[in-house]
């Protein structure tokens, strides 16, 4: 099993990269990406691969996500107005 660690652009996570923290390159990879302006995100994800890391990686990006629309009734009602209005437009048969 590897530790991954995610690196992204602050306020962009769905443009990320990641690093094996056991690679022994790990810590000048590490400074040069966060010298570009990336940040670490969350925490070091233990995987046996890449794609699986990327996908627990997803996973917990899309449940923050998730979490914030159910705690943020700003959020919460204009989903609703989004939703009602295609909604209506499907019933009206306009695209």
């Amino acid at each position: 099993m590897n530790q991954y660690v995610f690196f992204c652009q602050p306020n962009h996570c769905d443009q990320f990269t990641y690093l094996v923290k056991e690679a022994p390159s790990y810590l000048v990879e590490k400074g040069t990406l966060l010298e570009q302006g990336m940040i670490i995100e969350g925490d070091v994800i233990v995987a046996d691969c890449a794609e699986t890391a990327i996908e627990k990686f997803r996973q917990i990006n899309l449940n923050a996500i998730e979490d914030y629309i159910q705690h943020d009734p700003t959020v919460g009602f204009t989903t609703f107005i989004m939703e009602m209005y295609y909604s209506l437009r499907r019933r009206l048969g306009a695209k």
